[in-house]
């Protein structure tokens, strides 16, 4: 499988809009989120422990997303996907932090701030609709 338009994609951007739909009730959450070449089909992003949120994202019936454009990048690229589920990773944030330095401006901030509270889940892609951007040949990937 080639990779390299979701690899040149995921290095433009580096948060999703997340949707959620638990017991019938939709929810749309900003997030950021790491990526590695060497496990295409998995997303990776943090919650604070024991919020509303992590029961929510454990209750969750229906799981997608669209990553979310850097407005400074000409043609809008993202990925988007629908076929996803959503559980906790046996990753910990301190295996994930330099790829959150390396990808997310000034997350040393939010590490300081509350990296010891985080928990790491994981988002398993079924496939991902990768649009490069305008002018530019789109593709879904199915794992």
């Amino acid at each position: 499988m080639n990779i390299s338009l979701l690899k040149n994609v995921t290095r433009t951007t580096n948060k999703i809009a997340l949707s959620l739909s638990t017991n019938g009730r939709a929810n749309v959450k900003i997030v950021n989120f790491v990526w590695f070449e060497d496990q295409p089909d998995t997303l990776y992003f943090s919650s604070v422990k024991g919020n509303a949120g992590t029961l929510e994202y454990d209750q969750a019936q229906s799981v997608a997303f669209t990553s979310i454009p850097n407005s400074d990048m000409i043609g809008n690229p993202y990925i988007r996907s629908q076929n996803v589920t959503i559980e906790h990773s046996d990753k910990t944030m301190t295996d994930l932090l330099p790829k959150y330095l390396d990808s997310v401006p000034n997350y040393q901030k939010v590490w300081d701030m509350i990296g010891p509270k985080l928990e790491v889940f994981e988002l398993k892609l079924g496939d991902v609709y990768v649009d490069p951007g305008l002018g530019h040949e789109k593709a879904t990937l199915k794992f």
